[in-house]
């Protein structure tokens, strides 16, 4: 998998974590911690080729039928701030 818009090291990674690993109710998503929301959205992206269903379309703009594509190429739409994920997209 092609990963467009990826960084050796965003801003959200330098963050630290502000969870207490001891105690589930001291850990996010019940704690608000930055780095764990950006990190729970970076471990979203797909890491691995993956198929999805295209329609097939005749020259009148009529659905005739589908055929698998595999995607193996995204680009990660990311947070201005803390360079964090905030979605992808294929072509």
């Amino acid at each position: 998998m092609k990963i467009n818009n990826s960084l050796d090291v965003a801003r959200w990674e330098k963050l630290e974590c502000v969870c207490n690993m001891d105690k589930e109710t001291e850990s996010y998503p019940f704690v608000k911690c930055t780095h764990c929301k950006c990190e729970e959205a970076w471990l979203s992206v797909p890491q691995k080729n993956f198929k999805v269903k295209e329609n097939d379309i005749d020259d009148d703009g009529n659905v005739t039928g589908t055929h698998d594509k595999t995607v193996n190429e995204i680009t990660l739409v990311r947070g201005h701030d803390l360079e964090d994920v905030v979605g992808w997209t294929w072509q």
